[in-house]
């Protein structure tokens, strides 16, 4: 019996899944993945599909050359070979900046897990954002919860820990899709949704003059998907895992799994469930939210009721808010994880999450209390925060593509494995796309100052 469960598909399909690349897929696939893609859906319909799907093969081929670049070196951090390879001023340009964005969007996570617990529970967010005792403290039971299950324990622990969290939101946002996937003409949309459009912005009704922008909520997809903190901080999530050369072709087959299928699937779900269960569903009507108005975690909790039986559509906002608090965990952990990595090697210390390591663990405890602390006082809605945060992530993507090209074409690290044509397209193509997505945003944005 034990070696038929061994070896049945279920445990075969999460051996292959467990490793780096399930952290870092547990992690984007979090509150920032699903607050863009849900609400793309709840306002633009299936018009951002595109965006969602073409970043699938981008996030593949950069992450395997970081990782590449990691394995091949020896182990070295990224920031390490920035700093000796290129110029000590280009790291601490690629560093501080990156530090500084995540703890933001590490603010916006814990905001969403605040959120989340009032949603669970039914229970009414403080009016206006006021910062209560009854707020503070589920701050501080959250992030004790979080400091407890990443500071104890090994890294292949963590990894396993990471892995079924994702599991759980995968199956969380499944469920919410099937009902409109059982609809013919959730079909067609999502055909016609792998056209590139950027849609027109969307009024706020009942808000004079307040607009859900349609190339806004592109860029926040982009910037979730190519975020430069990620790019360059999975090689040290490889090398902490001790994959060496003979791990390559395992370790893209698991990027492939995770970021392809898994998070390709969830991007499709998701997106298919702010359609069909929020935009198609709620339009004003009989004094109910319009779904332009959507934006609270307790508000897009409604997503999953049409999923349910009538008889238990009440529980449609806990059970969204428990995929959201654990979506917002793991990207808190992976967040923390990637500042620690850059800090400790950009000042020369010992920068693996191993036993032994206090500096580690006292950096990753400190990335993770001061954003939560901090949470109470960004007066956003939780979604919305979390939005803007992954907009912010994009801006530095094409420099992190660029390093990466840099590396991955030198054949003084990589030997045999220096990128070939292919590899080397995609990453032109992800460096076009990122700056592109960048300008125009940054264009858009002094337009928007100057008028």
């Amino acid at each position: 019996m034990s070696k038929f469960l061994q070896n049945s598909l279920i445990v075969r399909f999460l051996r292959n899944v467990v490793g780096p690349a399930a952290i870092m897929a547990a992690g984007m696939i979090g509150a920032g993945a699903v607050s863009t893609r849900l609400l793309a859906g709840t306002w633009f319909k299936f018009d951002l599909m595109w965006t969602a799907l073409y970043v699938i093969p981008m996030v593949i081929f950069t992450l395997d050359s970081a990782s590449r670049i990691g394995i091949l070196t020896g182990g070295r951090g990224m920031i390490e070979m920035i700093k000796t390879e290129i110029a000590p001023a280009l790291a601490w340009f690629v560093v501080v900046p990156q530090i500084l964005l995540n703890i933001v969007v590490n603010m916006s996570q814990m905001s969403v897990m605040t959120e989340s617990v009032y949603g669970m529970f039914g229970i009414n967010l403080p009016d206006n954002g006021s910062v209560t005792a009854g707020k503070l403290i589920i701050v501080v039971i959250l992030t004790a919860m979080v400091l407890a299950a990443v500071l104890y324990g090994s890294f292949k622990r963590l990894q396993k820990v990471m892995t079924a969290l994702l599991m759980l939101i995968l199956i969380c946002f499944i469920v919410v899709a099937i009902k409109g996937l059982m609809n013919w003409a959730t079909w067609a949309g999502l055909l016609g949704g792998l056209v590139p459009n950027i849609p027109d912005d969307v009024a706020v009704a009942g808000s004079a003059g307040v607009v859900r922008g349609g190339f806004r909520q592109m860029m926040s997809i982009a910037g979730q998907a190519l975020p430069a903190a990620v790019f360059l901080s999975y090689g040290y999530f490889t090398s902490n895992a001790e994959y060496t050369e003979a791990d390559l072709k395992k370790n893209f087959r698991k990027s492939v799994l995770n970021f392809g299928y898994i998070w390709g699937m969830f991007s499709v779900v998701v997106v298919i469930a702010g359609v069909t269960a929020l935009h198609n569903v709620y339009k004003g009507q009989d004094g109910g939210l319009h779904y332009s108005q959507i934006a609270s975690v307790s508000q897009a909790g409604r997503v999953i009721a049409p999923a349910l039986p009538n008889v238990i559509s009440f529980m449609a906002p806990p059970i969204f808010s428990l995929g959201l608090l654990v979506a917002a965990f793991t990207t808190t952990v992976s967040v923390a994880l990637m500042m620690v990595y850059f800090l400790l090697d950009i000042l020369g210390k010992d920068w693996k999450l191993r036993k032994g390591n206090k500096l580690f663990k006292g950096c990753l405890a400190f990335f993770i209390v001061l954003p939560a602390l901090l949470s109470p006082f960004w007066n956003l809605p939780a979604l919305i925060q979390a939005i803007l945060a992954m907009a912010g992530n994009l801006v530095m993507a094409p420099l992190a593509v660029l390093i990466i090209l840099y590396f991955i074409n030198k054949e003084k690290y990589m030997g045999k494995y220096t990128a070939k044509a292919g590899r080397n397209i995609v990453l032109c193509v992800t460096f076009a796309f990122s700056m592109f997505v960048v300008v125009t945003g940054i264009i858009k944005l002094w337009n928007q100052f100057m008028g």
